[in-house]
């Protein structure tokens, strides 16, 4: 009778591990209890996620650069972690001065298989799903780690489901974004340097479109050895890349030509230009392109092709980078200089120096937000002085979050102090670098759980 007992409560178990799937925390649900689900994507900056009164993010950073990387060890801290904001709560033994730099309880570990937190993270929720980023660990035909490629996955807020779309090659100028398509779906859209031979003099980029949605579509191709190359946004209303490409033509060698990522369908700008046209940005449908020394921009919704005017002169300089919508007009970096203009013929005037900071992380309404290895900063559109609102933290530059108002940041841990205010010792020597947050004053919040 005791087997037959085990017997049917190792079924009941079986059974509902079967129709629960493999989740590891509970679902997601909103304040009248219905579960959680984005009907288009959204996207905080790259190294969180929002979902509900939950934020997701990877519990610490983890270098992937150093020789003394090691995947299974850096996952142990590096994992995809949730927290509720709601209801964050401390040990009854941690002082009240110390909640600041103290893990907070109820820090879930939502994935523990994957590295989360890493110079390459990226974060969307759309749908029931996380879609999120990490170092490949598919060893080459010679059995060596390329942990420079990315590898694209999708797991349900729960932790169930988790799937990897694709792994793809990775340089400081790829990109993945997901985007509406002229179809009404939504795709990935992936931009990574082809793998270059001894003959390669220089770097060119495959172009690769995935529909996404309750089912994943399949990898398509949609432009191969392109020089350089931009995509739409979520202002734009031509659902498209556009790209530049070398010709068969000596006397032309140089031409444009825009790809719709949800058909496939291709546009020629320009069949070849004698100058190389370099594309630098693009802010809905307007892209800004270097040609002969000079910046220009081309309207898309006009048609006809990139011709160079000094009605469409945007900036004098052989390049720019950076350019994002800002307040009414544009943020880039020019030669030496974070530039802003108001409008397109506008005269560009200089915000600061770009030995002032070291990495931009975003740009809300009128102010840009900036980072070096030891704060956060600030600088308005209209001018002034550079504001700051984090500082005398070591943080990872450049890695960020972005969501109601809160930055989210990795930091090495801050001082705890005792009941008359003197700094102490941590029991254990942690040097890792975990996610923090802080409010625009430069309240700070320490988020992933320490050793």
């Amino acid at each position: 009778m005791k087997k037959k007992l085990l017997k049917i409560f190792a079924f009941i178990f079986c059974a509902g591990l079967f129709l629960t799937g493999c989740a590891t925390v509970s679902n997601v649900q909103d304040a009248m209890g219905n579960k959680i689900s984005f009907d288009a994507p959204v996207y905080y900056q790259g190294q969180v996620a929002k979902v509900g009164d939950y934020v997701y993010y990877g519990n610490a950073y983890t270098d992937i650069s150093g020789e003394e990387f090691k995947y299974t060890k850096a996952r142990k801290s590096s994992y995809l972690a949730r927290v509720d904001l709601s209801s964050l709560s401390y040990d009854e033994e941690v002082l009240k001065e110390n909640y600041n730099h103290t893990s907070p309880l109820g820090v879930e570990k939502v994935n523990g298989k994957k590295l989360a937190g890493y110079v390459n993270q990226e974060m969307f929720a759309y749908g029931d799903y996380l879609y999120f980023t990490s170092a490949n660990v598919h060893k080459s035909s010679s059995m060596q780690n390329d942990y420079s490629m990315v590898s694209l996955f999708r797991v349900r807020f729960n932790g169930d489901g988790l799937k990897e779309i694709g792994t793809f090659t990775n340089d400081e100028n790829s990109s993945i974004t997901i985007q509406e398509g002229s179809d009404g779906k939504y795709y990935f859209v992936i931009v990574c340097p082809v793998e270059k031979t001894e003959e390669d003099e220089t770097t060119t980029y495959d172009v690769y479109s995935i529909k996404v949605g309750n089912s994943i579509g399949s990898t398509t191709k949609i432009a191969s050895g392109v020089n350089s190359v931009v995509v739409a946004d979520e202002s734009s209303s031509l659902k498209n890349i556009v790209c530049t490409y070398g010709t068969d033509s000596e006397r032309l060698p140089n031409a444009v030509k825009a790809v719709d990522y949800a058909t496939g369908d291709e546009t020629v700008y320009d069949g070849g230009n004698s100058e190389t046209i370099a594309l630098c940005g693009r802010v809905g449908d307007v892209v800004m392109y270097s040609y002969n020394s000079e910046v220009y921009y081309k309207d898309l919704t006009i048609g006809g092709t990139f011709s160079p005017s000094q009605t469409q002169l945007f900036y004098s300089a052989e390049s720019i980078s950076n350019v994002e919508k800002m307040g009414e007009g544009y943020m880039f970096v020019g030669a030496t200089a974070l530039m802003y203009k108001s409008s397109l013929s506008a005269t560009a005037t200089k915000l600061t120096e770009t030995s002032s900071y070291k990495h931009i992380l975003f740009v809300d309404g009128d102010y840009v937000y900036l980072s070096n290895d030891n704060a956060i900063m600030k600088i308005s559109c209209f001018g002034g002085e550079i504001e700051t609102v984090v500082s005398d933290m070591t943080i990872i530059s450049g890695e960020c979050g972005y969501a109601d108002g809160y930055i989210y940041f990795y930091a090495t841990l801050g001082d705890i102090v005792d009941e008359d205010g003197n700094v102490v010792e941590r029991e254990s020597e942690d040097t890792n670098y975990y996610m923090y947050r802080t409010d625009k004053l430069g309240n700070v919040q320490l988020l992933g759980k320490t050793k």
